[in-house]
């Protein structure tokens, strides 16, 4: 009989630390830089087959069956993509419950009686977002506390139960996570907000914004309504931190409130920072992708429904339906030489839905949907503004990934 030695003990030990049993399912613990690495070399495999694939070598030859194989081989590799971003998967409720101790804390803090819900938890977000989203999680359930939640007798004085409430919950809608923060608080106060923004000359002294034009303010670097600076609250940075962490993450964000009756906060994360379904067309000699999910419609216009805003800026405008579509073109907001452009009733338009109404922009050339493996912009392409990154496409060519809710905030300014 033999005796285990100590090494062989040791290796059980790992082994048993390492896979675990839940409801008859084997569970393996991977470290996430070898997944991250098993994923940049899929998006590897999956440029490879194409150029293989799409080889001019290929021109010519009779090569029978090829093209049935060469389909099968695509969507083999289609669905080794999506199991290699679901091993990159984690439960959001890994963040969440870090929040509950957070929480307990700031009850302290305020001397307000809080009641933290969460929902969704078995939804699963990309652990690069898990891991990115906790300190902006923070920062925004700070603000409910602080800013948001009325003290316990005020809270009784108008009619509400003393304990407030702060629901975090999770969804999937889509290819998209959106996760939203709800209070039932005192709301936004619009007055105190639209006077800061006009003192930092955010919007003119006679504007009078909508309600979602006028919350975008409090994402502004250093814009805070506190009127002292607190260990919570006041400094300004929490929000930019937020809005900066999304831009980072191709999120999204919206702010409902209602006076006296709360606020709420959606983030609308990607689900997967890996790869994205995009369309892909051609500007000129550039080509550009947008994720899928926001393009509404693509058609060529009319001579009768364009027209231009003022003939001295170049403004331009498309009629769709009866609804007016302001154009942007890239050239402009890149800035390139304009002198020639091609008229609108050349081009195709296509239409984007933003947070802030829709844009159309024009392009001279479609190409199919495809689904990019998106790497980051680094050095000097950092500076490329309305820019997610760049995505790899199958043909070998590189396209930059635009961010459309950037492009509309110009457009519109």
């Amino acid at each position: 009989m033999s005796v285990p030695t100590s090494s062989s003990l040791e290796s059980e030990k790992d082994a048993e630390a390492s896979v675990s049993t839940s409801q008859g399912a084997a569970l393996l613990r991977v470290s996430a830089t070898k997944v991250s690495r098993l994923m940049d070399l899929v998006g590897e495999l999956s440029l490879s087959v194409s150029e293989t694939i799409r080889s001019s070598d290929l021109d010519g030859l009779e090569l029978t069956e090829f093209e049935k194989s060469a389909h099968r081989l695509m969507m083999v590799v289609r669905e080794v993509q999506d199991a290699a971003a679901e091993l990159r998967l984690v439960p959001v409720g890994e963040v969440f419950r870090r929040m509950r101790r957070m929480v307990r804390e700031l009850e302290r803090a305020t001397n307000k009686e809080i009641d933290l819900v969460l929902e969704g938890e078995d939804v699963e977000i990309d652990k690069v977002v898990a891991d990115r989203l906790y300190e902006p999680l923070v920062h925004v359930l700070r603000n409910s506390a602080d800013h948001g939640l009325e003290s316990p007798t005020d809270r009784e004085m108008i009619g509400k139960l003393r304990k407030g409430r702060i629901a975090l919950s999770a969804a999937q809608i889509g290819g998209d996570i959106q996760i939203t923060v709800a209070d039932d608080g005192r709301g936004l106060d619009r007055d105190r907000i639209l006077a800061r923004a006009r003192e930092r000359g955010l919007i003119g002294s006679e504007e009078e914004p909508e309600d979602h034009v006028l919350w975008k303010v409090i994402f502004q670097p250093g814009f805070s309504t506190a009127e002292a600076v607190t260990n919570l609250s006041g400094r300004g940075v929490g929000m930019d931190v937020l809005n900066s962490t999304m831009k980072e993450l191709r999120g999204r964000i919206s702010i409902d409130s209602e006076r006296g009756r709360g606020s709420k906060i959606v983030l609308a994360i990607p689900l997967t920072l890996a790869f994205i379904e995009s369309l892909v067309m051609r500007v000129g000699t550039r080509l550009y992708a947008t994720p899928i999910d926001v393009v509404a419609e693509m058609f060529q216009p009319g001579t009768e429904q364009i027209s231009r805003v003022s003939a001295e800026d170049g403004k331009e405008m498309v009629r769709v339906r009866g609804a007016f579509i302001p154009i942007c073109r890239l050239q402009h907001y890149y800035g390139e030489e304009t002198s020639d452009l091609p008229p609108l009733e050349t081009l195709i338009i296509v239409v984007f839905n933003t947070s802030t109404g829709r844009i159309g922009l024009p392009v001279d050339e479609m190409f199919d949907q495809q689904q990019v493996v998106m790497k980051p912009l680094q050095g000097q392409l950092e500076k490329i503004r309305a820019s997610f990154g760049c995505g790899l496409l199958a043909s070998g060519d590189v396209a930059i990934v635009l961010d459309c809710e950037r492009l509309a905030e110009s457009a519109r300014s």
